[in-house]
């Protein structure tokens, strides 16, 4: 699947939360760790049972010629495994947030965040149309909920904007820039008539 690329804002506006900002740098370190594994702890492990299987061939068969012959197809296997996965384990990175509920259940600012691109939001978007994409970019400052929220709220707008059939780069950009003018104004509104949250501790409403 290509790799996709975070949306660009023209005004380059991020989200800046520190607890959350902690936590991305934390998941992608630790990722990124669980990706440079090179296979050593395996391959070590791997020579010490062979090393004592060859030691009782030879004590067996008083043949070093058979303990080689037995032990080196396992070895060669087992180097290849290793050599193989080495640097290439991108399952890490790809649940880094999982613990969060995932890239799709962060405030939909965090669409347009550099560490959660890193952090399997890439992956986590791209099966959406670039149209798509940029737009639920440059409307992430005003949504309130979720990206999975704000993807679906972009994508209902969609509907009623096809693109052509053979669209052009120059379709995709004016399909993005019809889904911010009709999305934004009515985020605009809400922010302005929705009930202001509650303070921590107190309570949501009166019953």
């Amino acid at each position: 699947m290509p790799q996709r690329t975070m949306p660009a804002r023209r005004d380059k506006w991020r989200p800046v939360d520190r607890i959350y900002d902690g936590i991305l740098e934390r998941c992608v370190a630790d990722a990124e760790a669980a990706g440079r594994r090179d296979g050593t702890p395996e391959l070590m492990a791997g020579a010490v049972v062979l090393g004592v299987l060859a030691v009782v061939i030879i004590a067996v068969s008083h043949s070093a010629q058979a303990a080689i012959l037995i032990c080196g197809v396992p070895a060669v296997a087992l180097f290849c495994v290793v050599a193989g996965g080495a640097g290439h384990d991108r399952t890490g990175r790809r649940t880094a947030l999982a613990h969060l509920g995932g890239p799709g259940r962060m405030p939909a600012g965090y669409l347009v965040h550099p560490a959660a691109w890193r952090a399997g939001m890439a992956e986590h978007v791209a099966h959406l149309p670039e149209s798509q994409l940029r737009a639920a970019g440059e409307l992430c400052h005003l949504y309130p909920g979720t990206v999975d929220d704000l993807i679906t709220y972009v994508g209902n707008i969609a509907i009623h904007v096809p693109l052509p059939h053979q669209a052009t780069p120059a379709d995709v950009e004016r399909r993005a820039k019809e889904l911010v003018r009709v999305g934004g104004p009515i985020l605009r509104k809400y922010a302005k008539t929705a009930p202001p949250l509650p303070e921590p501790g107190e309570p949501r409403g009166k019953k």
